[in-house]
């Protein structure tokens, strides 16, 4: 019986990798459509942008009527191969991926935006 708890504990533990986030969670499941529904040019103030998506991870002063609001989130997550004994050192590996919104406002209006979105896959091992 402990030997088959054991090994379920072992195969969740290998399973579940290890996973880190960092940035501004309010973006995390936003998409283009999403970003469009809720951002209208020259009609959403700043203080609008903060109660949708709080304080922004940066924030940039252009010129005297132009600042830039930066949001940004970092997922990555460690390959479960890494995990495995032996196995681990031939095919470790983390999976990136990160989005960014960016914001400029004239005046207190915005005035643009972009969502971009990024994944990559960074390997290591003999």
């Amino acid at each position: 019986m402990k030997a088959k708890v054991a090994g379920a504990l072992l195969t969740i533990i290998v399973l579940s990798g290890c996973a880190s986030t960092a940035g501004n969670q309010s973006i995390k499941n936003e998409t283009q459509q999403s970003i469009a529904s809720k951002i209208m040019k020259g009609r959403t103030t700043k203080q609008d942008i903060l109660q949708q998506f709080g304080e922004p991870t940066r924030k940039t002063t252009v010129d005297t009527n132009e600042d830039m609001w930066f949001y940004s989130i970092m997922n990555s997550n460690m390959s479960a191969t890494s995990y495995i004994p032996i196995v681990g050192i031939f095919s470790n590996g983390t999976d990136m991926k990160s989005k960014a919104l960016t914001i400029t406002f004239e005046r207190d209006k915005v005035d643009s935006w972009s969502l971009s979105e990024s994944s990559d896959t960074v390997h290591a091992g003999l």
